[in-house]
């Protein structure tokens, strides 16, 4: 292994470097990587700017969240990954203490809280995978299983299934149930369809505003998917998505980003039978104005989520090594390295099924 390595680190606010690093050996509870295709977020320009409000790593830091990578050396507390497997690396590590709320941090991104033990967990892994070689904790490191024989820019499709997926498990879906995807034709949300067909649903009722693209999504997975196009009108939406649904939907996932009204989530809830369950993973800008008399009267259940499980992962790869998730179906694009500043123009440009990665 060389003793250098080039990464793009961040040293301010606008202020993104390519520089030679030093390599690091593994930690005791560290893994060693070298990144075949990392994922770009749609807004890492933000990021990288500082107009979205995150609490970043301490500068210098790389940036850069999920990855698909391959093992160099482990450190001597690891034994679920050794030199030349095929990972998946995920962002999402907690604290491992004997706490109902562990710190949480995004590696390469940012702290879920600004305590003195998410941000000293925040300070000890701060490079994300924007660099030929990463260090990640081992708790975040998951080997992938029957898939060594897929192209790296293949298997980087698992890194925008992997956030819809946590939202899926939770939602308690079960094969033959139907099931509502709100902002279905976002980054997030076309990835949850193709998992909720993925994972038995009878009907996936793809919500949104843009009638072309979710017909792309009815025609790339099958009859299983209806389109239900909306347009903010709360009564209308209602009977649109009902009529969608066959009468009403068992569940629901909202992954609307960014939204200025949460209209669509209301019409969305509204067209649950009694008893279902809406999973928030999106973000509005506005509250989610609910009626007691309403839910109670429903016996509705409507339950924030945040990523995903540990084991997720590992779960999420076993579809895909079983032939019941087909990642073809992700419209890759891919920057070399030293092209990153590209990659993240291209992201931002993002819709519906698009990927945006980036290959050393």
């Amino acid at each position: 292994m060389a003793n250098t390595h080039k990464a793009w680190r961040l040293h301010a606010h606008n202020d993104l470097r390519f520089d030679e690093v030093e390599t690091p050996k593994p930690a005791p509870d560290g893994v060693v990587v070298r990144i075949e295709a990392g994922m770009v977020l749609s807004y890492t320009g933000k990021v990288l700017s500082g107009s979205v409000p995150y609490s970043l790593p301490p500068m210098p830091f790389v940036p850069g969240t999920n990855a698909i990578a391959r093992v160099i050396a482990a450190g001597d507390n690891v034994s679920h990954v050794r030199g030349g497997d095929r990972v998946f690396l995920s962002p999402h590590l907690r604290g491992d203490v004997p706490d109902s709320e562990p710190p949480q941090i995004l590696i390469g991104l940012t702290a879920m809280a600004t305590t003195p033990a998410a941000l000293a967990l925040q300070a000890r892994w701060r490079d994300g995978v924007f660099a030929e070689i990463a260090h990640w904790p081992a708790a975040c490191v998951t080997p992938l299983v029957g898939l060594d024989d897929r192209p790296a820019t293949e298997l980087i499709g698992l890194t925008k299934l992997i956030v819809p997926f946590g939202g899926l498990q939770r939602s308690g879906l079960r094969g033959g149930d139907t099931i509502l995807i709100n902002g279905a034709t976002g980054y997030f949300g076309s990835g949850a369809v193709m998992l909720a067909v993925a994972m038995g649903a009878a009907r996936v009722v793809a919500v949104g505003r843009k009638q072309a693209a979710l017909e792309a999504l009815r025609d790339a997975f099958g009859p299983r998917v209806i389109p239900a196009v909306v347009s903010g009108d709360a009564a209308k939406d209602v009977a649109i998505i009902r009529h969608a649904a066959g009468g009403g939907a068992d569940v629901g996932l909202d992954l609307l980003g960014n939204a200025k009204t949460t209209s669509t989530t209301l019409s969305s809830l509204r067209s649950l039978k009694r008893g279902g369950r809406l999973v928030l993973m999106g973000s509005a800008e506005v509250p989610l104005e609910l009626s007691f008399r309403e839910m109670l009267a429903n016996d509705w259940e409507v339950v924030g989520q945040f990523m995903y499980d540990r084991t997720a992962p590992g779960q999420l790869a076993a579809l895909a090594a079983e032939g019941l998730l087909d990642l073809r179906k992700i419209i890759v694009t891919t920057f070399k390295l030293a092209d990153f500043k590209q990659a993240v123009d291209a992201a931002a440009l993002m819709q519906g099924l698009d990927l945006t990665a980036v290959v050393p």
